[in-house]
């Protein structure tokens, strides 16, 4: 099936686990997943592509797309949450892109997810993870997958992450370590992805 290679709009990133063992998905099966977060405006043109994407490639005799690769973002209400004795969430009115990998490649080497920084050099986190309110974009591939007729639709793959801001991820807390607030305020080494400048993030790059 068709793949084509793809860039994500900058948006604010969530739930990062690109590294050790992953996450188990619905099927048990251990995943890369990050999300990256936009405005309603910042991610018309993503979805514009992605439902292209669909109808260019679908399946023959397919219908509506199980998933799209984005969704309507939404936040857990603590307090609600808490009264109900179930989790309640409050939509953001943003839209979330869920970019995700499997932790191995078919062959059992290990997937390896690359890091970027804000000009484009590949760089290390030393260890550190990637917390919620750290912002960049993420680099990958759109496809689309056909388990069976209910089970039809686009999905994002994950490859790389370039950063224009690092919060750090510490369990308890996050630790905004970021250089500056600006969103060239995460540096790094060697040149590799293809950096970010201010004027591409007022202009929002395109995909």
């Amino acid at each position: 099936m068709t793949n084509i290679a793809i860039n994500s709009p900058i948006g604010e990133l969530e739930w990062a686990t690109i590294d050790a063992e992953g996450k188990d998905d619905l099927q048990g099966v251990k995943k890369y997943n990050i999300t990256v977060v936009l405005d309603e405006a910042e991610a018309t043109e993503f979805k514009a592509q992605a439902d292209a994407f669909w109808e260019d490639n679908k399946p023959k005799g397919a219908g509506k797309p199980k998933t799209t690769g984005y969704y309507p973002h939404k936040v857990k209400n603590l307090e609600k949450s808490k009264e109900a004795g179930e989790p309640i969430y409050d939509m953001t009115g943003k839209t979330a892109l869920q970019f995700k990998t499997n932790t191995t490649f078919p062959n059992g080497n290990a997937k390896v997810v690359k890091i970027f920084n804000s000009k484009g050099a590949e760089v290390s986190l030393m260890g550190k993870k990637i917390g919620n309110g750290s912002r960049g974009r993420v680099g990958g591939a759109m496809g689309i997958y056909n388990i069976n007729k209910a089970s039809q639709g686009v999905t994002l793959y994950l490859n790389s992450v370039q950063l224009t801001k690092f919060v750090e991820y510490t369990g308890n807390s996050f630790d905004d370590i970021s250089e500056a607030d600006g969103e060239d305020g995460f540096d790094g080494v060697e040149d590799s992805m293809g950096g970010i400048d201010d004027k591409q993030e007022v202009d929002r790059p395109r995909i």
